[in-house]
Protein backbone atom coordinates (compact mmCIF):
# COMPACT_ATOMS: atom_id res chain seq x y z
CA UNK A 1 0.00 0.00 0.00
CA UNK A 2 1.36 3.02 -0.77
CA UNK A 3 1.51 5.86 2.07
CA UNK A 4 -0.18 9.15 1.77
CA UNK A 5 1.75 12.33 2.38
CA UNK A 6 -0.08 15.29 3.56
CA UNK A 7 -0.24 18.42 2.94
CA UNK A 8 0.54 20.25 6.30
CA UNK A 9 -0.51 23.41 4.67
CA UNK A 10 -3.93 22.60 3.79
CA UNK A 11 -4.36 22.03 7.89
CA UNK A 12 -1.70 24.37 9.67
CA UNK A 13 -1.80 27.74 8.11
CA UNK A 14 0.49 29.24 10.35
CA UNK A 15 3.57 27.76 12.09
CA UNK A 16 3.01 25.01 14.96
CA UNK A 17 7.48 25.34 16.22
CA UNK A 18 6.02 27.19 18.89
CA UNK A 19 2.78 26.07 20.36
CA UNK A 20 2.62 24.74 23.99
CA UNK A 21 1.24 21.89 23.49
CA UNK A 22 1.40 20.67 27.43
CA UNK A 23 -1.02 23.35 28.12
CA UNK A 24 -4.73 21.57 27.90
CA UNK A 25 -6.77 24.19 26.31
CA UNK A 26 -3.88 24.30 23.92
CA UNK A 27 -3.38 20.32 23.17
CA UNK A 28 -7.44 20.25 23.15
CA UNK A 29 -7.25 22.96 20.13
CA UNK A 30 -4.44 20.63 18.42
CA UNK A 31 -6.53 17.62 18.80
CA UNK A 32 -10.05 18.87 17.89
CA UNK A 33 -7.98 20.53 15.00
CA UNK A 34 -6.38 17.80 13.64
CA UNK A 35 -9.28 15.34 13.92
CA UNK A 36 -11.79 17.82 12.33
CA UNK A 37 -9.34 17.36 9.25
CA UNK A 38 -9.06 13.30 9.37
CA UNK A 39 -5.50 13.78 10.64
CA UNK A 40 -4.78 10.80 13.42
CA UNK A 41 -1.50 10.58 12.89
CA UNK A 42 0.45 10.56 16.07
CA UNK A 43 -2.38 10.62 18.45
CA UNK A 44 -2.66 7.71 20.73
CA UNK A 45 -5.57 6.10 22.22
CA UNK A 46 -4.69 7.35 25.74
CA UNK A 47 -4.64 10.98 24.66
CA UNK A 48 -7.78 10.37 22.50
CA UNK A 49 -9.80 8.85 25.96
CA UNK A 50 -8.30 12.03 27.74
CA UNK A 51 -9.08 14.92 25.93
CA UNK A 52 -11.91 12.90 23.75
CA UNK A 53 -14.72 14.78 26.15
CA UNK A 54 -13.32 18.73 25.98
CA UNK A 55 -12.89 18.30 22.09
CA UNK A 56 -14.23 20.57 20.04
CA UNK A 57 -15.74 17.91 17.22
CA UNK A 58 -19.18 16.70 15.94
CA UNK A 59 -21.25 14.72 18.45
CA UNK A 60 -21.36 12.30 15.63
CA UNK A 61 -17.46 11.89 15.32
CA UNK A 62 -17.02 11.56 19.37
CA UNK A 63 -19.50 9.35 19.20
CA UNK A 64 -17.72 7.04 16.34
CA UNK A 65 -14.11 7.71 18.47
CA UNK A 66 -16.03 6.73 21.67
CA UNK A 67 -17.30 3.52 20.12
CA UNK A 68 -13.59 2.61 18.64
CA UNK A 69 -12.10 3.45 21.73
CA UNK A 70 -14.13 0.67 23.70
CA UNK A 71 -14.28 -1.58 21.34
CA UNK A 72 -10.18 -1.74 20.80
CA UNK A 73 -9.62 -1.59 25.04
Amino acid sequence: MKKTIKNQAIFWDYSLKEIDLKRPPTKTWFLSRKIKFGDLSGISKKELKKYLPRLEISASLKELLTNFLYAHR
